[in-house]
């Protein structure tokens, strides 16, 4: 062992020993994997680890560590033996049971290991793989015009919305979160609906031709359950002969928004910066 490695040995084992219960603690603080959380090693150990990877475990667990299967190697991102590893030790003991072994200086092991973590720590939601989720993104929606958004909402929303009605304050409501608010008023403010079915203002024909109109409340493979205008529920069998049209809540929407539908979206985002103004 020359200098610089007995140097990096003991800084290592220092650093390490140390580190540990910071490692420990921004994990119960923040939650998630250790290898999330952890401090990245320096530039020069993950570089040294780099190398030591792409010559001893890249042609069997690949340069991006999802493994080669026809090689029987297994994807590191997601590997025990990797997830649980501190300090280089599950690293270096699955080396050393390796057929054949490799037999690493036990810094190169920790540089190895610290690579990896590096990587795994880049990983997107659910261990999905480097890149494919990629996280701390900030999103500018507010890029429109508001003059011009004012414009295109009262040719285009006014019919059916108000600012000073059902979207009184709106821009105050979603002030925190500017692609929420975009996504609310595109979308119609539609959320899910919860029972069997679709549910909205509809028909129910009876068998002998009777219509009852009003709010269909439920809709499932066996019944249809409607509010007439009075207030009376009625609960309906879906016999032979029983047939049921629900009125699509969002057609006028959907409509609308085939209608301002332009390739940069131009309508879009200056009807955003519009509303986030409405306060």
């Amino acid at each position: 062992m020359n200098m610089r490695e007995a140097f990096m040995a003991a800084a290592m084992a220092g650093t390490l020993a140390t580190g540990i219960a910071g490692n420990l603690a921004a994990q119960s603080e923040r939650g998630g994997f250790p290898q999330y959380t952890r401090p990245k090693a320096s530039q020069d150990v993950l570089a040294r680890g780099k190398s030591l990877y792409d010559v001893n475990c890249a042609t069997c667990h690949a340069a991006d560590l999802r493994g080669v299967p026809a090689k029987n190697g297994p994807n590191l991102l997601r590997e025990e033996a990797t997830m649980r590893d501190q300090q280089g030790e599950r690293v270096a003991s699955s080396l050393a049971g390796h057929k054949p072994p490799i037999n690493l200086p036990q810094t190169d092991s920790v540089a190895i290991a610290e690579y990896i973590h590096s990587v795994q720590a880049t990983m997107g939601g659910q261990g999905s793989p480097p890149g494919r989720n990629p996280v701390g993104l900030t999103y500018n929606v507010l890029i429109g015009d508001p003059k011009a958004g004012e414009t295109a909402f009262g040719k285009l929303c006014a019919g059916c919305h108000s600012v000073t009605g059902d979207l009184k304050g709106i821009g105050a409501k979603y002030a925190e979160d500017p692609k929420a608010l975009q996504n609310t008023w595109v979308s119609g403010g539609s959320r899910g609906g919860r029972g069997g079915g679709r549910t909205g203002a509809g028909t129910v024909t009876l068998a002998n031709g009777q219509k009852l109109e009003g709010r269909i409340t439920r809709k499932d493979d066996f019944m249809v359950v409607i509010v007439l205008a009075d207030g009376t529920r009625r609960s309906i069998a879906l016999d032979a002969g029983v047939k049921v049209a629900v009125k699509d809540p969002q057609e006028a929407h959907k409509k609308m928004i085939l209608v301002m539908d332009d390739p940069e979206d131009r309508n879009m985002h200056n009807i955003t910066a519009y509303l986030a103004t409405i306060k």
